[in-house]
C-alpha cells in the first residue's frame, strides 16, 4: 500500500508539532499497517521473531505480553477487535482517540514507562479507513508542555475507558509535621501511590506539575511559607487544580477552621489525631466523586476543535511561563468577524462547522504558538515564544488561508497581538489585553490587526476608573435620567417618552453612553444600571401621579444582561408595587436581536405581560429584521430604528417601510419612527400610517427639568 506526499507530510508534521516518537500508518480495512517512523525500538512489533503484519495481532499479543501493564490489557484487547474499532471510528464521526497506558520497554526493564496513543482517522479515495496511530512516551519534559491536540479527545466519556476499578489512585499529602505525615503515609501507602510535601508551597508546585495524576489532596491548614488556606486561595483560582478535590486537616481547637475551609473550597474535612478509618473512608469517597464527575479531564479540551478550553489554556500559559521564565512570550488571539450573521443566514450546523475548518486553519497555519485554545465562542488564541515582528502581510496570508478552508465564502477574521507580554501577570489578564487589541479594531472596516499598545493602556484605565467610580456614582445619583419624547404622528403632541440614562463626572461634564454603556455591559454591572434607571421613572411617574399631572407613558431599555439576572422580572414588580405604580406606564423596551436569539425571552416576555407590562421591540430593522417574529413573539409597539427611516426617498426603502408598518398594525401593534430628522421623512410616515415619531425633527434627548417644560408648553 503506498501513502500519498500529502498523507505522509500531515502526518510527518504531526509527528514534529506533538513531539510524538513513533507512528504507524493502519488500514484497517485490510488489516494492514507500514511503519512510518519509529525511535530506537520498534516498539515491539515484531511477535515470536516473526514480523507482523496485521495490527490486530500486534493488539493481542501486546495485550498478553508481560510489556503491557495489568490496568490497560483490556484496552488493547478491546483495540484488537478490528470490527469494534472501525465502528467505534464510525459512530463517533471518525473523531481521533487518545488513551494513555504504561508499559514495559523490554522483558528485562524494571519499571512501567508512561505512554500516550493517539489513533487519527482518515478515509482515502477508495473509502479505505486508514488510521494513523500516533505513539509518544510521556516523559516529564513531553508529557505536560505539548499535551494539545488538533482534534477533541472525549478521553472520559468516549469508547475505550481507561480507568481501572483495580488501579491505584495517587494522592498528594501537604503536612509540615513529618510524624504525622509518616503515619498518613503508613496507613495509605497500601491503597495509594503517594506523594508527600513539606509545605503548602512546594505542595502547590507538585499538584501544578501533577494535576492530571493526583485524585486527592490531604492538606495540613497551618504550615510555614503558605499555609492551607493560602494554598486553598492559590487553587480556587484554577478551574483546573480546583476540581481536585481536598481533604483538609483541622484542630478541634479551631472551631471556625472548616467554615473558612469550606468558604475557600474544601470538600470534607478529618480532624486530628488521625483515624485511620475515618481518612481512609472519606478520601475514598472525595476520590469516588472525583471519577464520577471526572471534571478535570473533560474540562481540558473544547468538544467542537479540540483546542483547550479558556481555563486550561490559562493553566497552561502558567505553566510554559514557569518552565522557562527566562523566554519571552506572545499571545495572538483570533475572532470570526460577524459571527452571529453567519448563524443568522447560514444556520447554526454551518456556523459550527465554520468554527471547526477556522480552528483546523488556525492549527494548519505559520502562527507560531506552543499551545492553542478556543476562549469564546467564535474567539480562538495561541500562546508561543517571541516574535519580533508581525507584518501585516504574515497576517494577511492567514487570513487568506482561513478563508479557504470556511465552508463560506468571504468569511473575515481579525487579530488582537500581546507581544512580550508582562509574565508577572495572570494569565488571564495576558489574555484579555491581547483580547482588547482585537476589540480596539471592531466595527473597523479594513482593519484586521490590533495590537496592544499605549492607546489601549490608556483606555484600560480610563475604563478601570470609570468601573472604580461606578458604585459611588449609583448612590449618590450622578447618573441622570434624561426623556427623549415620542409625537403623535398626527396631533404632533407628546404622547410618550424614552428614559434614556447621562453620567454626570465630578466636573459636571456629561460622560457619552457610548463611553461607559458598553463597558457596563461586557463587564456585568448593566443590569444594576437598568434596575437604577427603571426605579427612578417610577419614582418620576409617581410625583407626576402624586401632583395630579398627566401621566404619559416613559418607556425604559433592558439590556441583556439583565435577562440572565436572577428573578429580574420579580424585582422590577416589586419595585413597579412598592412605589405604587401601574406598570402599564413604564413599558419595557427589548431589541430586535435580543428577542431573537435569546432563548428564553418568550418566558420572561410573558412574566413581563402578565404582570402589565407593555412591551416594545426596539431598533427594528437594525440587521436582524424577520416580519415572522412579530407573529411568534408579543410586543405592544415597534420601534423602526433610525437606519430603516434614512431609506424614505427611495422606491424600495419606502415599499419596505410601508409594508412593516401595514404588517405591524394588522397584528395588532403600534409603531413608532426613531431617528426622524426631516420634514419629508415625518410627511412620508404620516402618510402610511405611522404613529409614532421620535427623533431631532421635534426633539432631541432632553434632562427632566426641560422635559418638564415641553409638557407644561404642550
Amino acid at each position: 500500500m503506498e501513502l500519498s506526499d500529502n498523507l505522509m507530510f500531515t502526518a510527518m508534521q504531526r509527528l514534529i508539532l506533538l513531539h510524538y516518537q513513533k507512528i504507524l500508518y493502519v488500514d484497517l480495512t485490510d488489516d494492514f499497517y507500514t511503519v512510518l517512523k519509529v525511535s530506537n525500538n520498534e516498539w515491539n512489533l515484531k511477535i515470536e521473531e516473526k514480523t507482523a503484519f496485521k495490527i490486530s495481532e500486534w493488539f493481542t499479543f501486546f495485550s498478553k505480553s508481560s510489556l503491557c501493564h495489568d490496568n490497560d490489557r483490556q484496552t488493547f484487547l478491546e483495540f484488537s477487535n478490528l470490527k469494534n474499532m472501525r465502528d467505534i471510528f464510525r459512530k463517533n464521526g471518525e473523531k481521533p482517540i487518545r488513551c494513555s497506558y504504561r508499559r514495559r520497554f523490554s522483558m528485562d526493564d524494571p519499571q512501567y514507562h508512561k505512554c500516550v496513543m493517539e489513533l487519527f482517522p482518515y478515509t482515502d479515495k477508495n473509502n479505505h479507513l486508514i488510521v494513523f496511530l500516533f505513539v509518544r512516551e510521556a516523559t516529564k519534559t513531553n508529557y505536560y508542555m505539548h499535551n494539545s491536540s488538533v482534534e477533541h479527545l472525549e478521553e472520559k466519556s468516549q469508547l475505550i475507558s481507561h480507568s481501572s476499578k483495580n488501579e491505584r489512585k495517587k494522592i498528594l499529602i501537604i503536612e509540615d509535621n513529618s510524624i504525622n505525615r509518616n503515619i498518613l503515609i503508613e496507613f495509605l501507602k497500601k491503597d495509594y501511590d503517594i506523594l508527600e510535601a513539606e509545605n503548602g508551597l512546594v505542595g502547590l508546585d507538585m499538584l501544578f506539575y501533577n494535576y492530571r495524576e493526583i485524585s486527592a489532596v490531604i492538606l495540613d491548614l497551618y504550615m510555614p511559607i503558605i499555609d492551607g488556606f493560602e494554598f486553598l486561595k492559590k487553587i480556587h483560582s484554577n478551574p483546573i487544580l480546583s476540581s481536585i478535590p481536598v481533604l483538609v486537616a483541622t484542630s478541634t481547637e479551631e472551631h471556625n477552621d472548616e467554615e473558612r475551609s469550606l468558604s475557600l473550597g474544601a470538600a470534607d474535612f478529618v480532624t486530628k489525631p488521625y483515624n485511620a478509618a475515618v481518612v481512609k473512608m472519606r478520601l475514598s469517597r472525595l476520590i469516588k466523586m472525583k471519577d464520577d464527575a471526572a471534571l478535570y479531564s473533560i474540562s481540558e479540551y473544547d468538544t467542537l476543535t479540540g483546542f483547550y478550553t479558556k481555563e486550561a489554556f490559562c493553566h497552561h500559559i502558567d505553566f510554559l511561563i514557569n518552565t522557562a521564565p527566562e523566554k519571552n512570550y506572545d499571545i495572538v488571539v483570533s475572532n470570526i468577524d460577524n459571527y452571529h450573521y453567519i448563524e443568522q443566514f447560514y444556520g447554526r450546523d454551518t456556523g459550527l462547522e465554520v468554527i471547526k475548518k477556522t480552528a483546523k486553519a488556525i492549527n494548519e497555519s505559520d502562527i507560531p504558538a506552543l499551545i492553542y485554545g478556543r476562549v469564546g465562542d467564535n474567539i480562538f488564541a495561541g500562546f508561543g515564544e517571541h516574535v519580533e515582528n508581525f507584518s501585516e502581510e504574515y497576517f494577511s496570508r492567514q487570513i487568506i488561508k482561513i478563508g479557504e478552508y470556511s465552508p463560506i465564502e468571504n468569511t473575515q477574521v481579525k487579530f488582537g497581538i500581546y507581544q512580550n507580554v508582562n509574565k508577572k501577570c495572570s494569565s488571564y489578564e495576558l489574555l484579555n489585553r491581547a483580547i482588547s487589541a482585537i476589540e480596539s479594531i471592531d466595527r473597523q472596516y479594513g482593519s484586521n490587526i490590533g495590537y496592544y499598545d499605549k492607546k489601549i493602556v490608556e483606555k484600560q484605565a480610563k475604563e478601570n476608573a470609570m468601573e472604580s467610580a461606578f458604585e459611588s456614582a449609583i448612590e449618590k445619583e450622578d447618573f441622570e435620567v434624561w426623556f427623549q419624547p415620542k409625537y403623535s404622528a398626527t396631533t404632533k403632541k407628546i404622547t410618550g417618552a424614552e428614559a434614556l440614562i447621562r453620567w454626570r463626572d465630578k466636573k459636571g461634564k456629561l460622560i457619552p453612553p457610548g463611553d461607559f454603556i458598553p463597558l457596563f455591559e461586557k463587564d456585568g454591572l448593566i443590569p444594576v444600571l437598568d434596575e437604577y434607571v427603571f426605579k427612578k421613572v417610577c419614582i418620576y411617574q409617581k410625583e407626576r401621579q402624586n401632583a395630579g399631572k398627566i401621566i404619559i407613558p416613559v418607556s425604559v431599555n433592558l439590556s441583556r444582561g439583565s435577562l440572565f439576572r436572577k428573578d429580574f422580572v420579580k424585582n422590577y414588580i416589586k419595585t413597579a408595587n412598592k412605589i405604587g405604580i401601574t406598570p402599564s406606564l413604564v413599558p419595557i423596551e427589548i431589541t430586535e436581536s435580543m428577542a431573537l436569539k435569546s432563548i428564553s425571552f418568550k418566558t420572561f416576555a410573558e412574566a413581563l405581560i402578565n404582570e402589565g407590562f407593555s412591551l416594545h421591540m426596539d431598533d427594528f430593522g437594525a440587521g436582524y429584521s424577520s416580519l415572522a417574529s412579530l407573529q411568534i413573539l408579543r410586543f405592544d409597539m415597534i420601534k423602526l430604528d433610525k437606519s430603516l427611516i434614512d431609506f424614505i426617498g427611495t422606491p424600495g426603502g419606502e415599499s419596505l417601510i410601508k409594508h412593516t408598518i401595514a404588517f405591524a398594525k394588522e397584528s395588532g401593534m403600534s409603531v413608532t419612527a426613531e431617528g426622524v430628522e426631516t420634514k419629508a421623512q415625518l410627511e412620508f410616515l404620516q402618510k402610511i400610517g405611522c404613529d409614532y415619531i421620535q427623533g431631532y425633527f421635534f426633539s432631541p434627548p432632553v434632562s427632566k427639568e426641560d422635559f418638564e417644560k415641553l409638557l407644561e408648553e404642550q
